[in-house]
């Protein structure tokens, strides 16, 4: 019989990136994964700003952006003719280190958080199918087959099941799976093209009466991944094949188009759906295990990566006997109430794209194109659409974690807002180490954050005698206390405040 503190079930980018999370706080892990490898297939493409940021801090972000394809424009056509061109490139200029949106095929996000397990000295448990697991007020125990089909015990504080849609982890906890299946079929297809119009690093979505196709620009010249919808099928268990649709789609988009080379196709049904709880006593789920959604986005892979950095600095706490275990009851709550937005927010936006409602689909291809242009330039967009999409804007809502409370723009329960000194650096410069950290914003360096009492509560106490006007406003002599996650619990010129946070977390 093995032990370990913490099992995870799946090694997707989800269960990559829990692991990954966990080896950075120094808590001991056995991952196990039903397939031999990292995926082949190119799946999830889009690379969020925050999940780069994250990545940064694992110190594999440079290898992301070098293996993969920043997107820099949008272009909407509409019966073979462009209606608009949306300059993409600044969108999340001041907003973000990576102010962009990163085509990278999740084959090589999953091998290269895969490389970053191996080389430093973690294994990962190929061939390994969970069983079933059974759990107590003390620790659970997780049955699996080897590759050998040989059953296994492990034994472990804690199991997190990142076994995606169909999680054998959620239905052993008795979790529902609340949502509806969207009555259409939809395919993906990567593809090598030759045309004279489709041929820059951008994106191409044609508009169609019943849906849309969407280009996206893939590693490589002429290197696009095509998504669209199957309107006209009528069985959704039907096979298809790319070459029962590709003179569809060179028919619909319009426009001169050759196909080269087929590298993958499949078609898909799309789910809406979130599990009643992330968590059931000592075990829990994260990614598609917890919620699916549409495509529109891009956020799947990117909330699954967000949920693994959101549970793993408070399971590491509890392990380390530095935090209270109520602390873990707050991931189910924070990422619960965000995979609630975002089936709302993804739903929407499907609608719209893909014509449902009459009146969105005069909408969305008769006016929607002719103002985009001018809509994404405003500071408005700017402010809300890129913090939205990139998911730099998710705020967790008051709870044991945040205490209401402000300074200047900036709110308790955000990201630390990005911005840079005057020295070049910026500040998540400061912000790397897995641990709880108090900012000092004014002229006072014997601020009274030398003599707060953290427990056994691991903090990094930073001052900075530079304050952004932009952000605070004339504002000066207050702190900033940070989870690991760098969202911030309290923001304000009360020290004792910081205290009775950290007092909230305390065993």
């Amino acid at each position: 019989m093995k032990s370990t503190q913490v099992i995870i079930v799946g090694a997707g980018p989800t269960g990559l990136s829990m692991a990954a999370q966990l080896m950075r706080y120094q808590i001991d892990f056995i991952i196990i994964e039903k397939n031999q490898k990292t995926t082949h297939l190119s799946k999830a493409i889009v690379v969020q700003a925050r999940t780069l940021e994250i990545f940064e801090e694992l110190g594999i972000a440079v290898q992301a952006v070098t293996e993969g394809q920043v997107t820099t424009g949008m272009n909407m056509f509409y019966k073979g003719n462009r209606k608009a061109r949306v300059n993409l490139s600044g969108l999340g200029e001041g907003l973000s280190q990576f102010p962009y949106a990163l085509s990278l095929e999740q084959s090589k996000t999953e091998k290269i958080l895969a490389d970053h397990l191996t080389a430093n000295g973690k294994q990962i448990l190929w061939g390994s199918e969970f069983i079933r697991t059974e759990q107590t007020n003390h620790g659970v125990t997780v049955y699996y087959k080897d590759k050998a089909g040989q059953e296994q015990t492990i034994e472990a504080s804690y199991l997190v099941g990142c076994d995606g849609a169909s999680s054998p982890v959620r239905h052993q906890m008795g979790l529902t799976f609340e949502g509806d299946t969207i009555p259409k079929l939809f395919y993906v297809a990567d593809v090598k093209i030759k045309s004279a119009v489709i041929n820059q690093n951008e994106m191409y979505m044609f508009m169609i009466q019943k849906g849309f196709i969407l280009f996206f620009p893939m590693e490589g010249i002429g290197h696009y991944r095509i998504v669209g919808i199957l309107p006209d099928a009528k069985d959704i268990h039907e096979e298809f094949h790319f070459t029962d649709i590709k003179e569809t789609i060179r028919k619909e988009v319009a426009v001169p188009i050759d196909f080269e080379k087929e590298f993958w196709f499949s078609t898909y049904k799309v789910h809406s759906r979130k599990a009643n709880s992330f968590e059931n006593n000592r075990c829990f789920i994260a990614g598609d295990a917890a919620h699916i959604h549409t495509p529109a986005g891009g956020q799947g892979m990117n909330t699954g990566i967000q949920d693994a950095y959101n549970l793993a600095w408070k399971m590491a706490g509890v392990l380390k006997g530095e935090l209270n275990t109520i602390v873990l009851k707050t991931y189910d709550s924070e990422r619960g109430e965000n995979a609630r937005n975002l089936l709302r927010s993804t739903d929407r936006m499907f609608d719209m794209m893909s014509g449902v409602n009459p009146v969105w689909n005069f909408f969305r291809l008769h006016i929607f194109s002719r103002i985009m242009g001018y809509v994404i330039k405003s500071a408005l967009a700017k402010k809300m659409v890129f913090p939205l999409i990139s998911q730099t804007g998710i705020r967790y809502s008051a709870n044991d974690l945040t205490v209401t409370s402000c300074i200047g723009k900036v709110r308790s329960g955000v990201r630390m807002p990005y911005f840079v000194f005057s020295d070049r650096t910026q500040i998540f410069d400061y912000l790397s180490e897995p641990a709880f950290k108090i900012l000092f914003f004014g002229e006072n360096t014997n601020n009274e954050s030398r003599e707060l009492n953290s427990g056994k509560i691991k903090i990094k106490k930073y001052a900075f005698k530079e304050i952004p006007s932009s952000l605070f406003r004339n504002e000066s002599d207050f702190y900033v206390l940070l989870r690991p996650d760098n969202h911030i619990s309290y923001i304000g010129k009360e020290i004792n405040k910081c205290g009775e946070v950290l007092l909230k977390y305390m065993i």
